[in-house]
């Protein structure tokens, strides 16, 4: 019986408090990494992309296409949350910014997110008339990591972490735009 307790407390601890797998911390940065399936060549994923707005592609080369994110709101509505408990950085007051390298190989494409930066939130703190204010212009690793930058915060790890990987999964995902390759 006492195993039983151990082994489902194991589980339930590895569910709740597991970690998004896209994300990894290199060089003291945070990265975002995906995979996809695709069956198109570079152009058609670029052409794809650049229906969502958010992207601004400056670098094609070979297989590789490196560009910037800029005014991208985190869907925390879509990842199956209310902003009621949404940490204030990743609400719809909030923009993020970022640069990414998107690389073709085999039928699959990989795309890493660098450099994300949130901006937009506010924090204001009034006390007996005094009011101090923050335009919330962070990077991401001052939000998400630990002081010494090796580790993930506890409150990233569940809810924001599944806000932001849906978030980006779907901005990369070209299955999820139309497409515009009509050969009428």
């Amino acid at each position: 019986m006492k195993r039983i307790s151990i082994l489902l407390f194991l589980i339930f601890y590895t569910l709740v408090y597991c970690q998004e797998n896209a994300f990894i911390i290199n060089n003291k940065q945070v990265v975002w990494q995906r995979i996809y399936e695709t069956d198109k060549n570079i152009s058609q994923i670029k052409n794809t992309l650049l229906t969502s707005g958010k992207i601004k592609f400056t670098l094609e080369e070979n297989n590789i296409l490196m560009g910037e994110i800029s005014n991208f709101i985190m869907d925390y509505k879509g990842a199956g949350f209310t902003k009621m408990g949404t940490p204030m950085y990743l609400n719809e007051n909030s923009k993020f910014n970022g640069t990414f390298k998107l690389e073709l190989k085999e039928n699959r494409y990989r795309v890493s997110v660098t450099n994300i930066i949130c901006e937009g939130y506010s924090l204001s703190i009034y006390s007996g008339g005094l009011g101090i204010s923050d335009n919330g212009k962070d990077n991401i690793e001052t939000l998400i990591l630990t002081n010494d930058r090796e580790y993930f915060k506890g409150s990233f790890q569940g809810k924001p972490s599944r806000i932001v990987n849906y978030s980006f999964a779907n901005l990369f995902d070209i299955t999820k735009y139309n497409s515009t390759d009509d050969n009428w």
